[in-house]
């Protein structure tokens, strides 16, 4: 019996033993006192197991209580030992799940890329080292197209696919990261214009070959704006600002990049100027409506007008509709200046009835207005009024405006063709989208863009697109305006096309109400009394 006991003894020791690593393991990755002390206290039942194990080695048989003891110890040897590894485990355990929570609470969960809170950190860790770096803000451009066309699959795969792409061009001292939807940031020791050059080349060549996904080959772009650290500035705050308005800048001018500088300052001054003088303008009545006219080429008369908005400079001329629609846009000031041009226009009619002309007025409508129905309530309430009639107004919307929420200007513009509005597509020819929106939308007629009508002379192929336009438009049922005509050989062209009116210089310029009727009473392209209305 006292063989056994030994050898139980013995295995008992084995198990401590096996304890041991564990345990130091766990002392060494929690500095809590408890696991130290259950150290010490394994190492002191090592030795009460050997002295023991010593004490049986020198008796000759072994009591009832001898070998009692001799089981519990090593049954306490087996538990000491699958505690000490559960708890090793399970510590390791919470430390991958800590780690992956870390590393999720840092990085992208559709790309895998460091996210906007590590950017942050990165940048920060970098103005404190104090060396000179670049940093990047990088936009993709016709992203939400994809998005709005084909869903968030493909706009997903499309993200993980360029971040993909372009992190394998990068040199491997580029910190990237998407900071949010298609927008993506770079920190890079690039700061000389060659280094910058060639360090957009690489993300430009990443993105030359088009993504094939499910079958669809979709080409992707990008704009990036930069900033160099502490050329520029030492702030943080500033950097990004200063990216990002190069960022705005390069897809404005539709180019690759731009690094910011001081003129780019200037510039967003400049806007700010404007942002804050819209309020005034709107409240005092600034703003002006200008008219240009549309040739109808059979009837060789006028009674299409395009209403065109005017904002008188101080110093003389006046403001271009470009620099400050888009600011308006953007403080959702847009809607008061369409309506503020409706208004105006409402009166103008009624001044072009009196001077006995019948006329009917195209008007612009905003990426904003087609967003919800606040448009054809208003207009609802005109003809209600009697302020207006519906065929005596076109609405024209672009591409670009259309494609912002293709689902919500459907909508509109469904309910504004019910209220028996005509719709006109205008700048048609510029986006790859032109041909899906006709499928899609209600509409009545396509306006050329002048791009291609200017060019007829000098292309062939835009004379080309421009009669395919045509035959499209009229095998659809649209008539059709070129826009851009400055010369008598493009109306001779357009006529024998078949285009339906022609707006340009050649014409007219835009006018103010009082200078058009007389334009109109000048003319032999006088309109009669009782107008066809339809486009």
């Amino acid at each position: 019996m006292a063989v056994l006991a030994m050898l139980l003894v013995a295995a008992g020791v084995s198990f401590l033993l096996f304890s041991l690593k564990p345990a130091v393991t766990i002392c060494r990755q929690d500095n809590n006192a408890g696991w130290k002390i259950l150290l010490m206290l394994i190492i002191c039942f090592l030795f009460g197991y050997l002295l023991f194990l010593y004490y049986l080695y020198g008796i000759d048989s072994t009591s009832f209580i001898e070998n009692s003891l001799a089981i519990i110890l090593f049954g306490g040897s087996i538990f000491v030992m699958m505690v000490i590894n559960l708890s090793l485990k399970s510590i390791r355990k919470i430390q991958s799940i800590a780690r992956q929570e870390r590393h999720n609470s840092l990085h992208d969960s559709l790309t895998g890329l460091a996210n906007r809170k590590h950017f942050l950190t990165a940048i920060s860790d970098k103005v404190e080292q104090s060396a000179p770096f670049s940093v990047f803000i990088l936009d993709l451009n016709g992203f939400k197209q994809i998005n709005d066309m084909l869903g968030h699959y493909y706009a997903d795969q499309v993200l993980i696919k360029a971040a993909a792409v372009i992190k394998r061009q990068l040199p491997e001292e580029c910190f990237f990261s998407r900071i949010g939807g298609d927008q993506f940031t770079l920190i890079s020791s690039a700061v000389t214009d060659e280094n910058i050059r060639n360090l957009m080349t690489c993300i430009h060549l990443a993105l030359k070959t088009p993504f094939n996904i499910n079958s669809y080959n979709l080409k992707i772009s990008m704009c990036c704006g930069g900033s160099v650290f502490p050329e520029n500035s030492n702030q943080i705050v500033t950097l990004l600002q200063q990216a990002d308005n190069a960022m705005s800048e390069a897809k404005k001018r539709q180019v690759g990049y731009i690094t910011y500088n001081d003129s780019l300052d200037n510039d967003a001054k400049y806007r700010l100027e404007i942002s804050s003088r819209l309020h005034n303008a709107l409240a005092e009545n600034q703003f002006q409506v200008h008219y240009q006219p549309l040739i109808n080429v059979k009837a060789g008369r006028i009674h299409h007008f395009e209403a065109l908005i005017r904002w008188p400079a101080a110093e003389g001329g006046f403001i271009p509709p470009d620099k400050f629609i888009p600011i308006a846009e953007q403080n959702n000031l847009i809607r008061q200046i369409t309506i503020c041009v409706l208004n105006n226009i409402c009166d103008h009619l009624q001044e072009l009835k009196q001077a006995g002309l019948s006329s009917c007025i195209h008007i612009n409508l905003s990426t904003r207005d087609l967003q919800d129905d606040h448009i054809s309530v208003r207009l609802a309430e005109l003809i209600n009024q009697g302020r207006i009639l519906a065929k005596e107004l076109v609405l024209e919307v672009t591409e670009t405006a259309v494609m912002n929420d293709i689902s919500a200007t459907k909508t509109v513009l469904m309910q504004l063709s019910r209220q028996g509005f005509l719709i006109s597509l205008d700048d048609f020819g510029t986006g790859y989208s032109s041909l899906s929106i006709l499928l899609e939308l209600p509409i009545h007629q396509i306006k050329i863009d002048r791009s291609f009508v200017t060019s007829m002379q000098e292309k062939r192929n835009s004379r080309s697109i421009v009669q395919s336009i045509i035959l499209l438009a009229h095998n659809l049922g649209c008539t059709v305006v070129a826009e851009g005509v400055e010369t008598k050989v493009l109306v001779d062209e357009l006529t024998n096309l078949k285009c339906d009116y022609l707006q340009g210089y050649y014409y007219s310029k835009p006018l103010p109400v009082t200078a058009l009727i007389e334009y109109c009473r000048d003319t032999d392209k006088m309109q009669p009394v009782c107008a066809d209305f339809s486009i």
